[in-house]
């Protein structure tokens, strides 16, 4: 799956162009959102200081990421 693939099935199950770590985790599968945070979101900024990322950012993030392996 392409980075504009997951951006856009980001955006179509947030409805918004951010997304909090549990609805990451929600859209992933995963009941852990420490560890969908950890994996996926350590490295990015949090808008205006809420609790909610940039989609795209994300989703590169998801892309470049090959396993769940810590």
């Amino acid at each position: 799956m392409t980075t504009k693939e997951i951006e856009k099935k980001l955006e179509a199950y947030t409805g918004a162009e951010f997304i909090t770590p549990n609805k990451l985790a929600g859209f992933m599968g995963q009941k852990n959102v420490s560890r969908v945070k950890k994996k996926f979101l350590a490295n990015l900024p949090a808008i205006g200081g809420t609790n909610s990322y940039f989609i795209p950012d994300v989703a590169k993030n998801i892309s470049q990421a090959a396993t769940w392996e810590d």
